[in-house]
């Protein structure tokens, strides 16, 4: 379970990093995508530092999800990853539309960018455990 909560926020870290670093060089919103959360009821009006919590709680459980069911044969291994980083792409879509953030080409770009490095990270470390 700490092997979860390490890496869970290790690369929960480095993805609002990269998105943020991203947001300042090219003037998009993808880190506001990222831990915004005033969609939900009984949530809006939180300050910043506690949606990026909230963000690595969730980064948590999405390893402990991908660690679990993470493959035993290598050949189905980049298949999983890949369903993963797709089902991130994806997410794009609704949460930009939930926070209110201009779609743009660029933005989703960087969004899957970073959650394809997220992604590596996750796996890089699952296979160094193996």
């Amino acid at each position: 379970m700490t092997f979860v909560w390490v890496n869970g926020l290790i690369a929960g870290l480095i993805l609002a990093a990269f998105l943020a670093l991203c947001d300042g060089l090219f003037g998009t919103s993808t880190f506001a995508v990222l831990i915004d959360v005033s969609y939900v009821p009984g949530l809006a009006g939180l300050p910043s530092i506690l949606e990026l919590m909230i963000h690595l709680l969730i980064s948590v459980v999405v390893v402990f999800f991908i660690a679990y069911f993470y493959p035993r044969d290598r050949r189905a291994t980049v298949k999983y990853l890949l369903y993963w980083a797709l089902a991130f792409a994806i997410a794009y879509l609704p949460f930009s539309l939930f926070s209110k953030t201009p779609l743009s080409f660029g933005a989703f770009l960087i969004w899957v960018l970073g959650h394809l490095l997220y992604t590596v990270v996750v796996a890089a470390q699952i296979e160094r455990q193996r």
